[in-house]
């Protein structure tokens, strides 16, 4: 087998089921109380739910068809069940509530705490995440609706303010820079990359600078967090990772799953709107300081209630890191 068939082979192998990555509460696992403030909010009683099992967080999400033949798409968790969505929840809903009209973003219709639940109803959207490999049709959608999306968050609306920034998050995207300190054993580095933590380091600490802008930009784009409408919109959920950066930082998050998936996300930078005039100093930086961050992250041990999170996290790596050896090379 040819080496890069070979590397092809192996990624599809490592990756985590699409669509089927979350372990989440059904609706009947809900507390009573739960149940009975989604009823409320909705209007009517729940007939039918439909677990949405992408994703990585350990919450309840479900499309839930009520009994005046209505829909509404519920998600909750609670803060004694895993550690992120809980806080993550409740960020969305505050973050969501503020987004402008003009962000395509499925709209939040309430939000409620119950005990230590936190429950968010929003609008019901037939559609689906985008299929994985990346289809071109699909992914020329998402790629035109980024365009948009930065248009209407450029500067970051007013109403989303305070916002953290690349700055802020330096702290967790430093994997290299502790490597070359000695606080990071070498060998969670993969082997060709070792002799080049020094060099890796000293591009990550310009990572923040690089991306540091005014844009407010999702921070957590993936095609788990697209949803293709029926209708033909493209809309972007889960809102809980919004920062301030650079417009193009989304964009050059999710071509990593793109190179990872064989297309070319080199032409695509280079003809997108959003990256075609950014340094390819800039990129690289931001590009290294990712690969660090899933380096670091697919070595931690299993997440209970998230069994693929690593799985998912060591695809990312070994995609980054894939495309960092091309690029590199220039």
């Amino acid at each position: 087998m040819h080496d890069d068939a070979r590397t092809d082979a192996q990624r599809a192998q490592r990756l985590a089921p699409h669509r089927r990555t979350a372990l989440r509460p059904a609706w009947h696992e809900l507390p009573d109380a739960v149940r009975a403030a989604v009823e409320s909010h909705a209007g009517a009683a729940v007939l039918h739910a439909h677990s949405q099992d992408g994703g990585f967080t350990e919450g309840f999400a479900s499309r839930l068809e009520l009994a005046d033949h209505t829909r509404v798409f519920v998600k909750a968790a609670t803060a004694s069940r895993g550690e992120h969505a809980h806080p993550a929840y409740r960020h969305e809903a505050r973050v969501v509530a503020l987004l402008p009209e003009t962000v395509a973003a499925p709209r939040l219709l309430w939000s409620v705490e119950v005990g230590d639940w936190v429950v968010l109803g929003f609008e019901d959207v037939e559609g689906a995440t985008p299929q994985r490999p990346w289809q071109p049709d699909e992914l020329a959608a998402v790629l035109a609706a980024l365009e948009g999306l930065a248009e209407a968050l450029t500067p970051a609306p007013d109403a989303l303010l305070p916002l953290g920034t690349t700055a802020d998050l330096d702290g967790d995207l430093h994997f290299w820079r502790r490597c070359a300190s000695g606080e990071v054993d070498l060998a969670l580095v993969p082997g060709p990359w070792r002799a080049r933590v020094a060099e890796l380091a000293v591009r990550e600490g310009a990572w923040a600078q690089a991306a540091s802008g005014t844009t407010a930009v999702h921070f957590d784009l993936r095609d788990d967090n697209v949803l293709l409408a029926t209708d033909g919109r493209v809309l972007v959920c889960d809102w809980n990772w919004i920062q301030l950066a650079a417009p193009w930082v989304d964009l050059v998050g999710l071509l990593v799953s793109v190179h990872g998936d064989g297309l070319d996300a080199e032409r695509i930078l280079a003809t997108h709107s959003l990256t075609r005039d950014v340094p390819r100093a800039s990129i690289d930086a931001f590009l290294v300081a990712l690969a660090g961050y899933f380096v670091d992250a697919a070595s931690r041990p299993p997440v209970e209630t998230s069994p693929w999170l690593r799985v998912h996290q060591a695809w990312y790596r070994d995609a980054a890191l894939d495309w960092l050896t091309t690029r590199l090379r220039h």
